[in-house]
């Protein structure tokens, strides 16, 4: 009987520690299914991190190449405005070459106009002086020819009053 109750005795420790021995393997199992959890939760919270770190670093590459963008058309613009400036320039350099161009031929034009009027002034001129010196002339021409006119019947008086003193 004590043999009988010590085996019984026996099997409920046995049964008691297989009991606890169950648990504490549950109580390891539960543990490592929550630390598993734990650490999925801790990778998808990492991802989620790494994701919106890479976000942000994608927007603001993006922002970056969207400023270069702006700068490089900034500064293709600017320099299609200088190539128009110069290219305004280059003309209206042009124009005022041809506008002086034509005023120099204007005034060269002007000039030998003025040459011609001058020189037929001068030539006008010397013909009336021309004119004037032979109008002079024929005046002291014409003033000879009376006074000889005037003197002929003076001598011819003189010459008839000798030639009848001399009858």
């Amino acid at each position: 009987r004590q043999d009988a109750e010590r085996k019984a005795e026996e099997e409920k420790e046995a049964a008691i520690l297989m009991q606890v021995e169950e648990r504490r393997k549950e109580d390891e199992a539960r543990a490592a299914e929550e630390e598993v959890e734990r650490l999925k939760r801790e990778e998808e919270v990492r991802v989620q991190h790494e994701n919106e770190r890479q976000v942000e670093k994608d927007k603001e590459e993006e922002l970056i190449a969207k400023n270069e963008q702006i700068e490089r058309q900034k500064a293709e613009r600017l320099k299609r405005e200088e190539e128009a400036d110069q290219l305004k320039q280059a003309k209206q350099d042009r124009k005022e070459h041809e506008e002086r161009a034509v005023r120099l031929k204007q005034e060269e034009e002007e000039t030998a106009r003025q040459d011609a009027e001058r020189k037929a002034e001068e030539e006008k001129e010397a013909s009336r002086l021309m004119l004037a010196e032979e109008g002079r002339k024929l005046d002291e021409a014409r003033a000879e020819d009376e006074a000889v006119r005037l003197k002929q019947p003076e001598e011819e008086t003189a010459r008839q009053d000798a030639e009848r003193e001399a009858e």
